[in-house]
């Protein structure tokens, strides 16, 4: 389902590619502050009515920022504009911040006159966002209150706080709830008026429906008895902070009626349905809400250290000189546990060097040239021996990522080649982090294409011809996370 009204403001990611590095993918030492501030992009305010948004104000970096001080520029007067208290009438003193910390500041809005658009800026030192102000005759308006960080060991499962307010002028008759999170957690429920997404390869999310009239000014709470809950897988890797988010919408009349009616508890982890099909409302069945960026709360659940050993998969470019031959070299999580996602410091990579008996005609599309001019290359361009390969992110125990590499044998005889990977803050064991990518000759040439013969052993001792990713910085504009809905058929027992 591609819901407009779900899309979570996504993260601005930035690499810094290049120059050499020892075998871990450490970001350079940060000497300065990262400050950054996000309020939505557009504003819309019911005539009459007042508006509160949340402007969340971060340190992306780990280096202290003395003396932050949040301001508004260009605030026209009409706009009725108002800080909390202890603010000035366009500025907010918000002291020292800490590295990743964030603060979060209630700005309300009530126009007047006949202005029908307006802008302003929210400017943190040198970072500066534009919001316009859109006056609005109505509408949909459905606000989630924000959810604080959970604490939850692996293996264990906590309640989700949620709290929807109507702060529109139309009155819904059916509300949706979905609670999304990226792997590693898992979102649960026992509303018999829900179902679990389980194919969708990235997310695992919730979906529960509940029919009833929802007026303007309204507030909606689960019972303390029926809670939306999210668990921590048991093998979920760390340190991380793995992240979740509740989402409301309101749904048009009948499109959820056979979902939202069921009785009686349900098993929503069951595989398979007897009978009957739910359509999860697609976009036309979604009213259009006039301030779709507060239709969303993010939460993060930090996990500790724990082991994740990343083992180098070989291989070996076997056949006659004038033959094409293609190999398949990677990484293996043993675990026991995931590996963590991407972090600010920190991404997973592979390291290929090809022998110089081989002249490649094709690189995996995940797959970079290694060397002084990274950043000008593209993913899956052939250039040079060495390339830098990135494996799919937060893999689980037992799993690997195989790339491609096709090529052509030139020589009799060829010093070896290798594969090195970086298995991060998680990986305890490094005789196992490099392996061979060997050349070996056969007969006398001109059989044509086919495939290597197989994975290499692990090669001991320090990488050589080292050149990796110089340091990630992920630069993240309000969210932790851009997750969106793809529409699917869901099935139940009716």
């Amino acid at each position: 389902m591609s819901l407009r009204s779900l899309a979570i403001p996504a993260a601005l990611a930035a690499v810094a590619l290049g120059g050499l590095a020892a075998p871990a993918q450490a970001a350079p030492a940060e000497t300065e502050p990262l400050v950054g501030v996000y309020l939505p992009e557009q504003i819309a305010v019911i005539q009459g009515k007042s508006k509160t948004v949340r402007a969340e104000i971060q340190n992306y970096s780990s280096v202290t920022a003395k003396g932050v001080v949040l301001e508004f520029k260009g605030v026209d007067p009409s706009l009725g504009l108002t800080l909390p208290a202890g603010c000035e009438a366009t500025s907010c003193k918000l002291g020292d911040l800490a590295g990743g910390q964030k603060r979060t500041i209630a700005v309300t809005l009530k126009p007047t006159g006949d202005k029908i658009v307006s802008s302003f800026t929210a400017n943190v030192g040198a970072f500066e966002t534009e919001t316009t102000v859109v006056r609005s005759a109505g509408g949909v308006d459905l606000e989630v209150d924000p959810i604080g960080d959970l604490k939850i060991a692996r293996g264990q499962s906590a309640n989700v706080p949620v709290v929807v307010r109507n702060t529109g002028s139309e009155t819904l008759d059916q509300i949706g709830l979905v609670m999304l999170a990226e792997p590693g957690l898992e979102p649960l429920t026992d509303y018999s008026n829900c179902v679990t997404e389980l194919d969708d390869e990235e997310l695992g999310g919730v979906i529960c429906f509940f029919k009833q009239e929802f007026a303007p000014g309204a507030t909606f709470t689960l019972p303390a008895g029926s809670p939306m809950k999210i668990k921590v897988r048991a093998d979920a890797g760390g340190p991380y902070k793995y992240q979740g988010a509740v989402a409301a919408i309101g749904v048009k009349d009948g499109a959820a009626d056979a979902l939202a009616a069921k009785p009686g508890p349900k098993l929503t982890l069951e595989a398979k349905r007897t009978a009957g099909e739910v359509d999860v409302p697609d976009d036309e069945d979604v009213p259009e809400d006039i301030n779709s960026d507060d239709n969303i709360a993010l939460f993060g659940v930090s996990l500790g250290k724990s082991v994740a050993d990343s083992t180098a998969i070989g291989g070996t470019f076997a056949g006659a000189v004038g033959d094409t031959k293609t190999v398949k070299v990677g990484v293996r999580n043993l675990g026991p546990t995931s590996v963590v996602p991407l972090t600010d410091d920190w991404f997973p990579a592979v390291l290929v060097s090809v022998p110089a008996g081989v002249k490649l005609t094709k690189v995996d599309e995940f797959c970079l040239p290694a060397g002084a001019d990274e950043f000008s290359k593209e993913f899956g361009t052939v250039s040079g021996l060495d390339y830098i390969c990135l494996p799919e992110s937060g893999m689980g125990k037992g799993q690997q990522n195989l790339f491609t590499f096709t090529g052509v044998i030139t020589g009799t005889s060829s010093a070896a080649g290798s594969v090195t990977v970086d298995g991060g803050p998680q990986d305890n064991n490094a005789k196992n982090d490099k392996a061979a990518l060997a050349l070996k000759v056969t007969g006398t040439g001109g059989q044509g294409g086919g495939e290597g013969d197989g994975e290499g052993l692990p090669v001991t001792g320090a990488p050589t011809g080292w050149v990796a990713l110089g340091g990630a910085l992920l630069l993240l504009a309000g969210a932790a996370a851009a997750y969106t809905f793809r529409r699917k058929r869901i099935i139940t027992t009716l």
